[in-house]
């Protein structure tokens, strides 16, 4: 429940409005719900974003490509073409116009740059030690939870038509790019789920997440 430019009155009738649904209320700032925003989201859109405008700016269909064919590249395409059928308020709003996201946006982008030079230079040691030290610190909590999925199930999302024996390579620079971001900001996104869907196992079966802007 975020009071923003509402009322007393108003924040209670919603939530007398809301209890029918036996669901547990988090009250939450309009300062904090930004920061949240910002933690679990910026990055993520500026990278699809960022694939999209590399995809365009050379005039691919990735699903054309052997180099974006199968397992999570199945996914980086989707997850992409999602974002971009999307409003672009809702970018303006979680990147441009969120303070919370704009160093963040900055990070990703020094994150993007510095990998790539030690991958042009060849410094394999530095690059491996950057990014495992990266995974331990945004990952490490969740050693104990099924993370991956295998690319028998990625496959059947695929877009493109390019066997398997075909396919080539890719660096992911731009995932790998975005959990460096996320080291280089102290931001361990598993953190910030307060208002994920579906509801957190943490919280009673019984549960219901409303993510509620009582403007």
């Amino acid at each position: 429940m975020i009071q923003h430019r509402a009322s007393d009155e108003s924040l209670a009738l919603v939530t007398r409005i809301l209890s029918c649904f036996e669901p547990t209320f988090v009250h939450l700032t309009a300062k904090e719900h930004d920061r949240i925003t910002a933690d679990t989201q910026a990055v993520t859109h500026a990278a699809f974003l960022s694939m999209g405008s590399a995809w365009t700016a050379n005039h691919q269909f990735p699903w054309e490509e052997k180099r974006w064919s199968g397992g999570i590249e199945n996914v980086k395409i989707n997850v992409t073409l999602r974002i971009y059928s999307n409003k672009w308020h809702v970018y303006a709003g979680l990147a441009i116009l969120n303070p919370s996201a704009q160093s963040q946006i900055r990070q990703y982008a020094a994150s993007v740059t510095e990998l790539f030079k030690l991958i042009l230079q060849g410094k394999r040691e530095e690059f491996a030690a950057r990014i495992k030290a990266a995974g331990d610190f945004v990952f490490g909590g969740q050693r104990d939870h099924d993370l991956l999925l295998r690319d028998e199930i990625l496959d059947q999302f695929s877009l493109s038509g390019i066997p398997k024996a075909e396919r080539k390579p890719n660096s992911h620079l731009s995932l790998l790019a975005m959990v460096d971001c996320w080291h280089k900001c102290g931001i361990v996104p598993y953190d910030h789920m307060l208002c994920s869907t579906p509801v957190i196992p943490s919280f009673p079966p019984n549960s219901h997440r409303l993510h509620i802007n009582t403007s």
